[in-house]
Parts: structure tokens; sequence; C-alpha cells
């Protein structure tokens, strides 16, 4: 259209030449070229035609004709219908048209139709001189929603799962009959409910519009569908899509209406987005924000106005800049983009058309659309314009990715879906069902679906049955079997009654939710309490016990504080290692690092790697505990001349494995009243390690220090 624009003899329109149009008439022509959409500008009082590719691709046989003649010599059919709308617009009136049906085509039938905008456009004085408008062709999807009316009304709702409200109404279009899924989400009361007391459930500012709506499409037995706000759970307003239509009796009477409510905020959230972004980028067109710029390619110069430089964050100025200023300012891949799309575009003698995003500089974040052409003559001269899109990009981002959302949630939905009449006889199966179970739709009708349940949850699962016509809603869990992988999983699954409007149960809708893994979990977590109640009662235990020896036996509280710690220090090795067990290296060199840290060249450690459960880990420790004080005290810790050897092996006894621990002490000369002291930690090595472990222990007291040999049993 660029080209049949520059090729036209304007000289014979009352346009006149193409050389003589204001400037401001090029720019929206260039508008015009620039959208996607159907648009076109009409143009002074004889309203002549210009229009884009977009546009001409919906005109038929009426293109390329229509290029620059009066609107209604065009389009003689059309016009009654859409000249008050343009009378509107240059009387400076936006004026916003939907669903309106039009013969573009030429064909005498209005098959088209259309959702547009159109917009008054002032020249330099402040007069209307032209109407831009743009628009999209949306008579496939009235054509669409037409078939969805034709259709059993039925399955032309979601189900109810998938909406804010199912509900019903008589022939003339009055609630008469309960929807607890609208009373839930509104907080309706049954007597709120009924008659037309949905009303108040609507936004104050869109109930007239919803109930015109409503008895409108009363009036013409048709498709509602219409969009409000409506009370949400939380106190607050959120958009709804109504959509209903009518049941009709084999005499084509309306037996009643059937509706539901769709939530449609996070479309209204970005509707209202790109709406502000459209505005956003008509204000910038329309008082000159949008940016001029020349570039010559030889010299790898750029020229711009005021606006261009202001969206790269660069003061104005009438001297050129050099091209390596804005690409410093674009990410690497925005380089190599604009790079391709110039060359292309001047090979191919056509426009180029692309967005730039600055990532340096005062405008960082911006995002930049420019357009151009490279000159006929002199190629290497580029023309072109640059506006601000950043909020339109933003905008269509957020769209993609809620979208996106969208889509990820209806094709990853996990659930088994079904559909049932009677006491659990099923109708229908979803194909998620199909692919988890290898079941055939068919086969699972009747009692089929019985067939991939566990025998031993079938019997559970007929039971569950017997009580959800009285309890309202079917609960139940059973196992399933997965034909891919020939095991069993748990489900969950869940039904709610369809009702008619006398509230008999018409059939139930029900899915099936894979809880395997958190029965898993559940049974897990019971037996990690089991084992913390049991650890808890034997560290009880030892505590107690030490109490009783030390404080019960008139030793000060500092030497309970010193067991403690040491019981304190083992705990926290079996809470470091993840698991029930502890090596005995740890446990040693643990003990022996907290009373003999200074003395580790006198210290010798060593033995193969083995792991204590935690029925050991508290009474071994304290033992360890004992040796180590007491070795500070009065033995091989207390002088240089001490040596202290700490080794240990696994031993094969009649009984099994046993843990070999020798405690050498050697250059130590004990005072007589420490040979012949018997206190509380000889006591626990002799006595309680032989009690509370099944081990025995040998320990010796001589001249030279402590010999203890110590044993126990292994698992």
């Amino acid at each position: 259209m660029a080209a049949r624009i520059r090729d036209l003899e304007w000289a014979t329109t009352p346009l006149g030449p193409i050389a003589r149009w204001p400037d401001r008439l090029k720019v929206m022509v260039e508008q015009v070229l620039a959208t996607p959409l159907v648009s076109s500008l009409v143009c002074g009082p004889a309203r002549v035609l210009i229009y884009n590719d977009a546009a001409a691709r919906l005109y038929g046989d009426r293109h390329p004709g229509a290029l620059g003649h009066p609107l209604p010599d065009v389009f003689p059919e059309g016009w009654a219908t859409v000249a008050p709308f343009y009378e509107r617009a240059f009387a400076g009136e936006t004026v916003q048209v939907t669903g309106q049906p039009l013969d573009t085509r030429g064909e005498g039938v209005r098959a088209d139709m259309f959702d547009a905008w159109l917009t008054p456009v002032r020249d330099v004085e402040g007069r209307i001189a032209y109407v831009h408008m743009t628009g999209h062709e949306v008579g496939d999807r009235a054509r669409a929603e037409t078939a969805l009316r034709e259709s059993e009304t039925r399955h032309r709702l979601l189900i109810e799962s998938w909406a804010q409200a199912v509900w019903e109404t008589d022939a003339d279009g009055v609630v008469v009959a309960d929807s607890p899924s609208w009373r839930a989400y509104t907080g309706q009361t049954l007597e709120e409910w009924l008659g037309y007391g949905w009303l108040d459930a609507i936004h104050p500012d869109d109930r007239a519009y919803t109930e015109r709506k409503w008895r409108e499409a009363m009036a013409v037995r048709g498709l509602v569908n219409a969009e409000f706000r409506l009370r949400a759970p939380d106190g607050g307003w959120r958009w709804t899509n109504v959509r209903a239509a009518p049941v009709l009796d084999p005499s084509g009477r309306v037996e009643k209406w059937a509706g539901i409510n769709i939530d449609i905020e996070a479309r209204k959230q970005a509707e209202a987005a790109l709406r502000q972004s459209e505005e956003l980028r008509r204000i910038a067109l329309t008082s000159g924000r949008m940016g001029t710029w020349r570039w010559d390619l030889r010299d790898r110069l750029i020229w711009g106005d005021a606006a261009f430089l202001d969206l790269w964050g660069f003061p104005p100025s009438d001297e050129p800049r050099g091209l390596a200023d804005f690409t410093d300012r674009m990410s690497p891949q925005g380089q190599a983009e604009m790079g391709e799309m110039i060359t292309r575009a001047i090979a191919a003698g056509e426009e180029f058309d692309g967005q730039l995003a600055v990532v340096d500089g005062p405008t960082e974040g911006r995002w930049v659309r420019w357009r151009g052409r490279a000159e006929r003559g002199r190629p290497w001269i580029v023309n072109g314009v640059s506006f601000d899109v950043t909020e339109q990009r933003l905008a269509e981002e957020r769209l993609r990715a809620s979208e996106e959302r969208l889509r990820v949630l209806i094709e990853g939905m996990p659930q088994l879906v079904w559909r049932a009449v009677d006491d659990g006889h099923w109708t229908w199966a979803s194909p998620q069902w199909t692919a988890y179970t290898g079941q055939s739709d068919a086969d699972s009708h009747g009692r089929g679906w019985l067939e991939p349940v566990h025998p031993e949850d079938r019997e559970a699962a007929r039971a569950a049955w017997s009580r959800a016509v009285e309890a309202g809603i079917f609960k139940a869990e059973y196992r399933i079997h997965h034909g891919p992988e020939q095991s069993y999983r748990w489900f969950q699954t869940r039904a709610t009654p369809v009702c008619d409007e006398a509230g008999a149960i018409v059939e139930w809708l029900g899915t099936s939710t894979d809880i395997d893994d958190v029965r898993t979990l559940q049974v897990r977590l019971e037996v990690l309490v089991r084992e913390l109640q049991h650890r808890s009662r034997n560290l009880i235990g030892v505590i107690t016990a030490l109490s009783n020896r030390t404080i019960g036996r008139g030793s000060p509280v500092e030497s309970f504080t010193i067991r403690l710690k040491a019981l304190s220090r083992a705990q926290a090795l079996l809470s470091q290692s993840g698991s029930d067990t502890v090596a005995v290296e740890a446990l040693v060199r643990a003990e022996l690092a907290a009373h003999a840290d200074g003395a580790c060249d006198r210290v010798t450690v060593g033995g193969p790697a083995v792991m204590l459960t935690s029925e050991h880990v508290q009474n071994f420790a304290l033992a360890l505990h004992e040796l180590a004080t007491n070795a500070v005290k009065y033995g091989a810790l207390k002088e240089e001349t001490g040596r202290l050897s700490v080794t240990w092996d696994v031993i094969q006894a009649a009984s099994g494995r046993r843990l070999a621990l020798e405690w050498v002490e050697s250059g130590v000369d004990l005072e007589p009243e420490t040979v012949t002291r018997r206190g509380y930690g000889r006591e626990l090595i002799e006595k309680a390690l032989a009690y509370a472990l099944g081990g025995s222990t040998e320990y010796v007291l001589t001249a030279g220090g402590v010999r203890c040999r110590i044993e126990l049993p292994l698992v």
C-alpha cells in the first residue's frame, strides 16, 4: 500500500499532489501504514479514503480502486451505517464501534463484523481535518458464538469447577432455583439470590447495564454475553464474563435459561494496560512526540529532531551524532537485529519496522520503535520515524505471560476428570483418565471404571457412592492402576452433583487427584515423630541418671553441667550427620578437642571407620568424657611428660561384631590417692556401659597412667 500511495495520481483527487500535503497528513499516513490492524484515514469534507495492507486484504474486489476515492462512493451499501459514526468523529468525538456488521467486499451481504476506534485528527490550525480508524474484523468470533448458541446448551458451558458460578432461571429469566456456587462466591443467602436479588451482588455502576443486556437477550431469545464486576469472596469486586443461553423444549419454546460466570479479572487488567499504552501512544503522536531521523550509512552519522534524541537520552542538537553513540546504548542483540533489518530492507527496496531496547544512558529500560526506508536514488540515506512503545511492550509481555500461564494450566492439569449418573455409573472419562489407566472411554462407562481401581479398595469406593447422594458430595481415596508403569498410586476423588431446577441430581462431575506422594510423606513423618519421641525418652533418661549420679550424690552443679555439655556434643554430632549414626573417630576427636586442644602433639588417635547408632552414642560419649576429664585432672593430659593413645578396631566374637577401644596413658606419675580413688566416671565406664549397651570394660590404674579397654556390640 505504501507503493500504491506513492504511485497514485493524487493531483486528480481533492487532496492534491503529495508534494503539497501537510506534514500532519504525511505523519498520519505513516501511522496508518505502520499498524498491523485494519487501519484507514478519511480525509476532508469529501471523505477521501487512504488505507493500509490489512484493510486492502479485507476490501476484496473494491481494492485497489477504493484508494483516493470518497468513502461514500466506495461503500455505498454500508455508508448509511457508518456515516453517523464519522459525523461524530469529524465533530471532535473519539468514537468506539463494537460488533458492527458491514459489507466490505461488495458481495451484497453484511458478512463482516468490526470492532473499531474512530479518532479525530486536527490540522495545524486546530480544525479536524481527518479521522483515523483502527480496528479488526470479529466476524469469525461472532459466527462462532452463533454456532455456540445452536449447539447443545449444556456442552456450551464450562464444567462447574472452571467457573465462578453456574446457575439457571425459569423461562421468564427469574431465578427460582438455588445456585450454591453463586452464593459461595458472592456471599448471598438463598433469599437474597432468588428472583432478581442477584443484581444486588453486581457493582452499582454496572447494574443498569447488566439488567438491560439480560432483558435484551430474553427478548430475542439470544445468547447472553456481558461483562461486569461481581462481588468477590474477599469483599472486593472482580470482573466476570456472564454467558447464558436459552434451553429449548422440542417445540422450540424456552424452557429455562442456563448460565455461568467466568472470572476475567486478569484479562481486564491486561486490556486496561493495553488501552493505557495505546492512549499514551496516541497522545504522543498527536502532541508531536514522534521523533524523525535521517541516517547516512556511508558516514555512519544520524541526524534527529529533539523528540528522537530524547528517546535515547541525548540533548537536542542540529548537529549529527555518530552511529556509535546509539549502538553503545543498545544490547549486542539489538545491534545485530538492526544491522540485519537495514541490510534486508535496502536490498529489497522496502521499508523496515522494528523495536530496540535502550540498555544504557538516562533512558535505560525504554523500548523505541523505528520505521524507515532508504531513498530510491540514494540507498545509503535512510529516513525514518521513532516513538516510545515501552508501555505497549510491557503490556504485551504481561499479556503473553498471562496467556502462557493459562495455557500451561490447561495443558498441565493433572486431574483425571469424569462424569457419572445414579450411584457411580460413569458416562464419560477424560483423555487424562484413558492416558493414565490405559482404559478406553467406552470401557470406563457404567461400573467399568472400577477395573483400574485396586481390588482391595473397590468396596470402599462403592460404599462412598452409597453415601454420596445423602451427603451431597462424593469423597473417597483409593489406588488407581497406572497402565504405562504397571503400578498403583493413591488418588483423592471428589465429585459434585449437578441438579435440575427441582433439586434432583442429574449427574455428577468429578476429578481424581494424585496424592500418592503426599501419603508417602505422611507415613515418613509418622515414623520420624515416633523416632523423635523414642530418642527424646532415651535422652531424658540419660540426663536423669546424670543428675541422680552427680547432684544426687552431693557433687557440685558444675560437674553436672560439664557432663551435660559432653552429652550435648554427642547430640550435635547426631544432628550434623543427618542420620541416626555417628563415627567413633568423630566422638573421640570432639571430646579430646573439648579438653586437650593444646596437647595434640602428645595424643595419638586412630582406627577404622566405625559407625555407632544413637543407642550407643550417648553413653559412649559420656564414658569418653569421663576418661578425658580424669586425664586432664590426674593423668596424661595434665603433665607435659604424659602421652595418650586412643585406638580402636572391630573384632569378631561369638556373639557377633564388636568395637574394641583402647585408652592408654603413659608417662604419668599418679599419686597414691588418685590410684585408689573410685568416682562416678569410673563407675559409668565399668557398670553403665555393661548395663545400658551390653558392653564389657577393663579399667586399670597403674603408676604410669590409666589403661582402659571398652568393648561394645555393633549392629
